[in-house]
């Protein structure tokens, strides 16, 4: 009996035993260390993190003088076929055609054009003009129009600079064209002012934006300097220094070949945007032309490019020469 009591209490601690055994194997089974725990949470964390959102760089901004002087070589290069300025006769024809076909900007005096002007004339300062070019058409042709041509041409270059292909000066101006050369008559209405007229026009883009605004400027300028040189002055100060301005002859080569102005240097009109980058920008700068128009345009591009630049009075032909006798050279 003591046998099998004792044989009892060996089998029962033995299960006892192998049951704690089993537990302990099945609770290391499932333990899962912290560690692991949290690697796998900051791998799904990675997995499901987006990427961040790429942002656009800014545009560089255009350099202002680099936009104005491309304008300016294409200015030039276009004059080869066409010089912008339109005979009174031509400016006639259209008006009789028909009286809307054509815009003519005034930038006499106001007095001036009250006296006297084309019919169906606007009338703008000419300082002003920066003002008004948003009423200006793009539209139909514009002719603007001066005393002899000199303020319009510049008007006419730095406007088409600006946009608008359709402008044109008066060929000799009001004076000297229309009346005197042409014989052709004003209309006494009063005052019609650009600035009453309706906005019409604006900058095609960044490059005209910034061609604008060197025109406000330009225009602005113009108030206290019409920016054309008298003969005689000129020749004074090329006596006392002939080094005191930059001489440009932009007639023809047989034309400088037969007679200049001393010391003077020589391009043909449509290829002065070659010379852009060379010329002196710690001298003053005299243009010569025949009558001062296309030394007028010229100049107008020049400003804007910050070229301190004059038109010789009327030209090296109808100024220098025939009112004033001052002498040219040959060699």
């Amino acid at each position: 009996m003591k046998k099998l009591f004792s044989l009892l209490l060996v089998v029962l601690f033995m299960g006892v035993m192998v049951f704690g055994l089993v537990g302990c194997e099945t609770e290391e089974a499932v333990e899962t260390p912290e560690e692991e725990v949290v690697d796998e949470e900051q791998a799904d964390e990675e997995a499901v993190e987006e990427p961040e959102e790429e942002t656009d760089e800014p545009e560089e901004a255009l350099d202002a003088g680099a936009v104005l002087l491309e304008a300016a070589k294409d200015y030039f290069a276009k004059t080869a076929t066409d010089n912008n300025i339109m005979p009174p006769a031509d400016v006639k024809e259209m008006l009789d055609s028909n009286p809307n076909s054509i815009f003519i900007l005034d930038i006499r005096s106001a007095e001036d054009f009250e006296a006297g002007h084309i019919p169906g004339a606007v009338h703008s300062a000419w300082a002003e003009v920066g003002n008004i070019m948003d009423r200006i058409p793009q539209n139909k042709p514009v002719v603007v129009t001066c005393y002899s041509g000199q303020t319009a041409g510049q008007t006419v270059a730095v406007l088409r600079m600006a946009g608008f292909d359709n402008v044109k000066s008066l060929q000799s101006g009001i004076s000297l064209g229309w009346v005197e050369a042409a014989g052709l008559p004003l209309d006494e209405t009063g005052m019609n002012a650009a600035g009453d007229l309706d906005s019409g026009s604006s900058p095609a883009d960044e490059k005209e934006e910034i061609i604008w605004e060197a025109a406000k400027e330009f225009f602005a300028a113009v108030a206290s300097d019409n920016n054309i040189i008298p003969g005689p002055e000129l020749n004074d100060a090329l006596e006392a220094n002939p080094n005191s301005f930059y001489v440009l002859d932009i007639r023809s080569a047989d034309d400088y070949a037969a007679g200049h102005i001393a010391g003077s240097v020589h391009s043909p009109w449509s290829e002065v945007g070659n010379l852009l980058e060379d010329l002196p920008s710690t001298r003053p700068i005299a243009v010569g032309c025949y009558s001062g128009q296309t030394a007028g345009q010229t100049i107008g591009v020049l400003r804007l490019l910050g070229f301190d630049a004059y038109s010789v009075q009327f030209g090296i032909r109808d100024g220098w020469v025939e009112k004033e006798g001052l002498p040219l050279v040959t060699e």
